[in-house]
């Protein structure tokens, strides 16, 4: 009787488990960063490489670069995300194609010629171990 309790405890735990990955994917995104403002428009665009992004559809959140935003839109085909200005913490707005893997972010600062906007290329990353 406890080898049955047993298995039926580490079935439910297995299963949560597996649900909760289903609602997270862990993108590796490429692209680049380019400052927004008309005098620094001209520079080259920073390559970005390997970024880490987690799309949590269960809390409604895509994190990156320490940054926890709320997605606002999430429909078949798009994941739209956007935070506001706090704690001067700039406000960051963006979308991911859930089909091609396209993604945007804008950087809105309260200094704007900080301003930036990424465009990335998203792939779902392999997972080491």
């Amino acid at each position: 009787m406890r080898f049955a309790c047993a298995i039926l405890v580490l079935a439910l735990v297995q299963s949560a488990s597996a649900q909760e990955q289903g609602n997270t994917i862990t993108l590796s995104c490429n692209g680049t960063s380019k400052f927004t403002a008309t005098v620094a428009a001209d520079l080259k665009p920073e390559p970005i490489t390997n970024l880490g992004i987690i799309v949590n559809a269960a809390n409604r959140t895509v994190t990156f670069n320490d940054n926890v935003i709320p997605i606002r839109t999430m429909t078949a085909t798009l994941v739209g995300f956007s935070s506001q200005y706090a704690k001067g913490r700039p406000t960051i707005s963006g979308g991911i194609d859930r089909v091609t893997g396209s993604a945007e972010v804008d950087w809105w600062y309260e200094n704007v010629g900080n301003n930036s906007h990424w465009e990335l290329t998203c792939r779902p990353a392999t997972r080491l171990f």
